[in-house]
């Protein structure tokens, strides 16, 4: 009796055991998993946080892929010619149009940018005896540094120089690695786009193709509507830079569309060298030009665009400039220029992914609201 108590109590204990055992390991490896997958995240963001001038480099070739893939199937609509000779026509094109403005205005520029050297002592001193006569211009006067103070000297324009030409070389070659990735992007775009898609399990790669798709759409509306602007606003800047009889007016112009590109900070970029060489002419002239382009600015980024974006994704205005300060701070002159359209691809992201999948909550996405405006016209 005793014995058979005793092998009941042997067979008994390791169940026991068991039972005590196997939470424990459970917990463990709950713990273990959870450990792994942080671990995991941090490290990302790590590589992300060093990499994000590289990944900036990788957006901006495919927005640059965007612009010459929509154009080349425009072409190729209209004219028949096969996707691949379409999208060099375009490349062709793009490289003869800046390649003649560059030779047209480059001889001007020079000769401007000299006279603005010898004449620029004389109109700041003339801009400071107009503004002497008013109380509120002494005190800028007075919190000014002299034309002598804000030249560099000896050490500091030797660094100033060498910093400037080491800035020079990495927008060169940032430059490069744009064109190159936009170009073999845009040459066989759909090979990367489907190698992307594999990466999703079976189930998942419909909704993603899907994204991507709208994505794609989204940026290249907003490259259309961001470069009509670009073009309206340097017609206008030229033409109002003639009436108001400022030289290099053509110049001026071009530089105030290209700086567009950047919301809200670059119409304040273009108008720098608009008033420095207005001052050529007169203070008051120049005062006239800060007006003008305040009044471009404003026209621009509350009229002009919001019309011309209709199709595209409704951005908040305060969305973009948010994302100018934390990627102007964080990355600098790159993130500056990338913000707007990067802002744009997040807000898709984050309503079709977050918003629609995760929420249940049915959105209209951008692409769509052109087929629902034309239905709702027909009923």
């Amino acid at each position: 009796m005793e014995e058979t108590t005793a092998n009941a109590e042997n067979r008994l204990t390791p169940n026991a055991n068991q039972n005590y055992d196997s939470p424990n390991r459970s917990s463990l490896h709950g713990f273990l998993m959870r450990v792994g997958i942080i671990t995991a995240i941090v490290l990302i963001l790590l590589l992300m946080w060093y990499a994000v001038n590289v990944l900036l480099l990788i957006f901006a070739g495919i927005l640059l892929a965007v612009f010459l893939r929509g154009l080349s199937d425009a072409v190729s609509r209209f004219t028949g010619l096969p996707p691949g000779w379409s999208l060099a026509a375009v490349i062709l094109t793009i490289l003869l149009t800046v390649g003649g403005l560059t030779w047209w205005l480059a001889p001007s520029v020079a000769e401007q940018a000299a006279e603005l050297r010898r004449t620029l002592p004389e109109s700041v001193k003339q801009g400071e005896a107009w503004l002497s006569q008013y109380g509120l211009g002494r005190q800028i006067i007075e919190r000014m540094p002299t034309l002598d103070e804000a030249m560099p000297n000896g050490a500091d324009a030797f660094s100033r120089v060498t910093g400037v030409f080491s800035t020079t070389l990495s927008a060169i070659a940032n430059f490069v690695i744009i064109i190159f990735v936009g170009i073999y992007l845009a040459v066989d775009g759909r090979v990367y786009t489907n190698g992307l898609v594999r990466l999703f399990p079976l189930d998942k790669r419909a909704r993603a193709r899907e994204v991507l798709d709208e994505l794609g759409f989204t940026l290249w509306w907003w490259l259309l509507g961001k470069i009509a602007a670009m073009i309206i606003v340097g017609i206008v800047t030229w033409l109002g830079l003639m009436i108001l009889g400022v030289p290099l007016a053509l110049t001026l112009g071009l530089l105030a569309g290209l700086l567009d590109f950047i919301p809200n900070i670059g119409p304040f970029l273009a108008g720098i060298p608009a008033v420095l060489i207005a001052l050529i002419v007169s203070p008051t002239t120049a005062l006239y030009v800060l007006v003008f382009y305040f009044v471009i600015q404003s026209a621009e980024s509350y009229i002009l665009t919001p019309i011309l974006q209709h199709k595209t994704v409704k951005l908040p205005p305060a969305l973009t400039i948010v994302a100018q300060i934390l990627l102007g701070v964080l990355v600098g002159g790159l993130g500056l220029i990338l913000a707007s359209p990067l802002a744009a691809a997040v807000f898709v992201l984050v309503r079709m992914l977050y918003i629609e999948d995760t929420l249940g909550e049915k959105i209209v996405k951008p692409s769509e609201e052109g087929k629902d405006e034309n239905a709702e016209s027909s009923d």
